[in-house]
């Protein structure tokens, strides 16, 4: 029997910028705290609520034009007094790569990651920015 509070997905910590962009709130250089192939953890204070939606974009911090590595839509799961869980709800295909890669590079045990990646994913695959401007 699964419970409410059961984590489809293993975690991995994860310590990154992150900014998130709601309806009319921006929420920009907060920490993410933990991701896993359903979502991520943002600490901070949040004046989200359940259900709300956003988009998140980790960009790389190494990287000297800070490109986005990753852009995804994301709906809060649960907020609490330390932070924010959001659930990915569609990302494009190079985000879904690089999400792939940072999970299994930072993972404890990588062999049962990547059992994960056979499941199917709870959100939907896009296709990229540069893929649908293509034909221009």
């Amino acid at each position: 029997m699964k419970t409410k509070n059961a984590r489809h997905y293993t975690r991995v910590d994860f310590q990154r910028d992150v900014h998130l962009y709601f309806d009319g709130k921006k929420y920009i250089h907060h920490t993410v705290n933990n991701l896993s192939l359903g979502g991520l953890y943002v600490k901070g204070a949040f004046e989200q609520q359940q259900g709300d939606t956003c988009t998140v974009e980790l960009s790389n911090p190494d990287n000297n034009q800070l490109g986005i590595e990753l852009r995804a839509r994301c709906s809060v799961a649960r907020v609490d007094d330390d932070g924010i869980a959001l659930e990915f709800t569609s990302m494009g295909h190079e985000s879904f790569l690089f999400l792939q890669t940072t999970l299994l590079y930072e993972a404890e045990d990588p062999m049962q990651l990547g059992a994960e990646f056979v499941k199917a994913i709870s959100f939907e695959l896009e296709p990229d920015e540069d893929d649908e401007n293509a034909g221009e």
